[in-house]
C-alpha cells in the first residue's frame, strides 16, 4: 500500500515538470464539453427523504482570458425515491438551462481549481409520494467548484460539485466533465 501512495505522490510532484510551457490555449478560446454524474435532491417538504439520481449535461464556453470563462449549456437530471417511499414512488425530472461565469486559479501548467457563479432557468416535473404532481419553471442560482486538468492537445478532464436552486428543490450534483478546447 505504501508503494501505491509513493507512486501517486511521485506523479503529483513530477507532473508540473512534465507539463508543456503553457496550456496551449493561445488562440483557443472556445470549449465544448459534456458531463456525467450523480447527486441528491433536497425538497421543500421536511418529511421527504433526500433522493439519489443521475445528471448529465452539455456546455459551451468562451474563454476571455487565462482566468475567466463564460459558459452556457443544459443540465438534465432525474431523481427517484423507491426504497424509503413505501406507499408511492416519487419521481423528479428536470432540465436546467445554465449561464455562468467561471473563474480559474492555475495550480500548474495543466491543473487548475475553479468556481462558477451563475443562473439556471429550470423546467421540472415532480410527482408522487406526499406531493401533488407539479410542473414548474423559473430562475434559480447556480454555484459550483471543482478541479480541471487540461492536456496539451486541448482535451480536458474535470471534477465538479454543483448546487442548482430550483425553488422547491435544491439539486446537489457531483460530475465528471470531459471537454475540448479549440
Amino acid at each position: 500500500m505504501k508503494k501505491v501512495y509513493f507512486t501517486l505522490l511521485l506523479f503529483v510532484i513530477t507532473e508540473p515538470c512534465l507539463a508543456v510551457d503553457s496550456m496551449s490555449s493561445n488562440g483557443k478560446n472556445h470549449t465544448l464539453g459534456f458531463s456525467l454524474g450523480g447527486g441528491s435532491v433536497d425538497t421543500d417538504i421536511s418529511s421527504e427523504n433526500d433522493d439519489g439520481g443521475s445528471v448529465s449535461g452539455f456546455t459551451y464556453g468562451y474563454k476571455y482570458d487565462s482566468t475567466l470563462t463564460i459558459n452556457t449549456g443544459i443540465v438534465s437530471g432525474d431523481s427517484f425515491c423507491i426504497v424509503t417511499c413505501f406507499t408511492d414512488v416519487r419521481v423528479l425530472n428536470y432540465d436546467s438551462y445554465i449561464l455562468n461565469v467561471k473563474g480559474s486559479l492555475p495550480l500548474s501548467n495543466r491543473w487548475s481549481v475553479f468556481g462558477k457563479l451563475g443562473v439556471n432557468y429550470y423546467d421540472l416535473v415532480f410527482s408522487g409520494d406526499d406531493r401533488v404532481n407539479t410542473t414548474d419553471t423559473g430562475v434559480g442560482a447556480l454555484l459550483a467548484t471543482g478541479l480541471d486538468f487540461r492536456s496539451y492537445n486541448g482535451f480536458g478532464l474535470g471534477l465538479e460539485m454543483t448546487l442548482l436552486d430550483m425553488d422547491n428543490i435544491l439539486a446537489k450534483n457531483l460530475t465528471i466533465n470531459f471537454s475540448y478546447m479549440f
